[in-house]
């Protein structure tokens, strides 16, 4: 062979196309086999991936042999970066379903240097860790490069060369299956599968897509109401003629509802069984700062940025309402509270609203759960305190349920994963049930807490329990939560222990728990408020929950009805509030089994309108 003409690298470049493989199988059967899917997803991989590797080795080839070592070594730098930009696709999909360019815009591209640092705080890694996984991802190239050169040393003594022809058969033969595959498979494949199952593909995308049904809007999204007009009603608020009972509110980090039993949660379950409670309650966002948003606001999180661009420094509706009735309010958390500047959103500017406020943050090598414990000692002592026996809002964020799903020693479910378990490319029956069995660990210290705090509280004081959002394991082929509206993410406990009053509702979500405990202490509804008090009869029969996208005002959201789940897209994803129509990106039964209707606009304005009514304008579309 001519020194001068390099080889194929079969080693690396047979490596890449193994290992892209390798990603893309681990992302199929992870996920559920809708509509039995797999197969054709998986061959398509293949089809992808060796449409890109032999591309490259096309262009290592021709590199190589026009600008030599040189320009060869700058390319395959690029393509090992390329690879990793694909390790990165799989562990973004895999988190936050999304690729990682859209995690990049949507998490580092809108977010301000304060919230980048909180996002990576709230990871529960150090610092310092995250710096050197930055400082690896720079190096890429480099350690693509010896590697290479480390094949190259063996695939010289035995060199394979290609002629150019190969390549021009194999960049039309491998399109053309792909072109043949897709169209004899693309009018049959259910449009839930192929979105769920294309994020595993190498390019994100296929050819040809299925048809998706799109519906129009007859009215737009409403806007939020000026400041003045909801300030307005809420002065005019009279205080109560004496003072209240004493409120808890518990709200406790990524905690889902289906986790809650006897073994694993004693004292909630005692809770919620003697209590209030609903068939389905759920979150109103997948994400911690939308759900924190829907409590205190009760409002939908589609208002979340609007309220930010208008400044609306004088904190949570529901909070302003218990002030003007003439309450305390005192925060105890663990949990970061100036997330997304979620401090000022919630308690106003100088966090005026506050009587007391007591944090306990855990950065590494501290725990959530130690953090957790000073925050229960610090509600305990306050209770203790007489003066605080009436006309108190305590406000409690727990945080030991949320990843890494921390606990003392010697939990109670074993055996349970180690931090690397959370990572693994394959998660296996055995490894998730590891994964869950630390969470639960983490819940049943949580229910630990809650126990200790509830033998104190007085029996006729009102304690409300809930948690942000849920949890995901591997469900539906996701881990954690924020990456999609499964129910496994959504479905959370409410639960309220209200003397005098108890009821079995029928369904709940995080926008009624402040029209709730208001109207416990003062009998009357506030106009402001989109949620509803569950100690009314419902008129709302839905609860919707909206996906998390980072700064941006949320643009994907589910509705949920007692027979019925629908997900669906506002069509202008940079502007809902302009948007005429949605994309419809999943109709279910609520147990999950797909639904077809062939007219499907009037079908979904039957069984959802109300729901669209509740939050469109009452302006028609011109």
């Amino acid at each position: 062979m001519d020194k001068k003409e390099p080889g194929i690298n079969y080693l690396y470049f047979g490596a890449y196309f193994a290992l892209l493989v390798l990603l893309s199988t681990c992302g199929i059967v992870a996920k559920d086999n809708l509509a039995g899917s797999r197969i054709f997803f998986w061959l398509y991989s293949v089809g992808q991936a060796g449409l890109e590797v032999s591309l490259f080795v096309f262009l290592a080839w021709a590199i190589g042999k026009k600008f030599g070592s040189t320009g060869l070594q700058f390319f395959i730098g690029f393509t090992f970066l390329c690879f990793f930009i694909h390790v990165l696709n799989f562990i973004a999909d895999r988190i936050l379903d999304l690729s990682i360019w859209e995690a990049a815009v949507s998490f580092i591209g809108n977010e301000s240097y304060e919230s980048f640092l909180l996002l990576l705080d709230a990871s529960g890694i150090s610092l310092w860790v995250w710096i050197l996984i930055f400082a690896s991802i720079i190096s890429v190239p480099i350690f693509g490069l010896i590697f290479f050169k480390a094949a190259s040393w063996i695939t010289d003594k035995k060199p394979l060369l290609l002629k150019p022809e190969i390549f021009f058969q194999i960049f039309v033969c491998i399109p053309s299956a792909l072109l043949f595959w897709d169209y004899s498979a693309s009018n049959i494949i259910d449009p839930d599968a192929y979105t769920e199952f294309v994020k595993s593909l190498p390019w994100r995308t296929t050819f040809l897509q299925p048809n998706t049904t799109v519906f129009a809007l007859n009215k737009r999204l409403e806007h939020l109401p000026s400041q003045k007009i909801v300030q307005d009603q809420i002065d005019s608020i009279a205080p109560l003629s004496s003072k209240g009972p004493n409120i808890y509110l518990f709200i406790v980090e990524s905690l889902r509802s289906d986790f809650i039993t006897e073994q694993t949660a004693p004292n909630l379950t005692s809770f919620w069984k003697q209590n209030t409670s609903a068939r389905l309650s759920s979150s109103n966002a997948n994400f911690t700062h939308l759900s924190w948003f829907s409590i205190f606001q009760s409002q939908l999180p589609f208002f979340w940025p609007a309220m930010r661009a208008q400044n609306w420094n004088q904190g949570a509706l529901g909070l302003q309402a218990f002030k003007k009735l003439g309450y305390q309010i005192r925060v105890y958390s663990s949990a970061q509270l100036n997330f997304y500047e979620m401090q000022q959103t919630l308690f106003g500017e100088d966090l005026h609203l506050l009587d007391s406020y007591k944090t306990f943050h855990h950065p590494a090598p501290k725990k959530a759960w130690q953090s957790d414990r000073q925050t229960i000692d610090a509600l305990l002592a306050d209770m203790a305190d007489k003066t605080k026996s009436t006309g108190q809002l305590y406000i409690i964020f727990l945080d030991t349920p949320h990843f890494d799903y921390s606990h003392p020693p010697n939990g109670k479910f074993l055996p349970e994963a180690g931090e690397i378990a959370f990572f693994r490319a394959y998660p296996s029956d055995k490894n998730i049930a590891k994964i869950e069995n630390r969470y639960r660990n983490a819940v049943h210290y949580v229910d630990q807490l809650f126990g200790e705090a509830m033998q104190k509280i007085n029996p006729q004081d009102i304690v409300a329990f809930t948690g942000d959002h849920g949890e995901e394991f591997f469900d539906h082929g996701h881990l954690f939560h924020g990456s999609h509206l499964s129910d496994e993410q959504i479905s959370v406990p409410i639960y309220f222990r209200i003397p005098g009053w108890k009821a079995q509702l029928s369904m709940i979500s995080q926008l009624d728990i402040m029209p709730t405990l208001l109207d416990a202490v003062s009998h009357l509804t506030f106009a402001f408020l989109a949620g509803e008090s569950a100690m009314r009869p419902r008129t709302a029969h839905f609860v919707p929950s909206l996906r998390f996208n980072a700064r941006q005002a949320p643009y994907e959201f589910a509705i949920r009805t007692e027979q019925y789940k629908m997900i669906a897209r506002f069509n202008n994803t940079n502007d809902i509030f302009s948007s005429d129509s949605l994309q419809l990106l999943s109709l279910t039964t609520k147990k999950g089994q797909a639904v077809y209707e062939e007219n499907i606009q009037p079908w979904i304005e039957s069984e959802f309108g109300d729901c669209l009514k509740k939050f469109t304008s009452s302006q028609p579309i011109p």
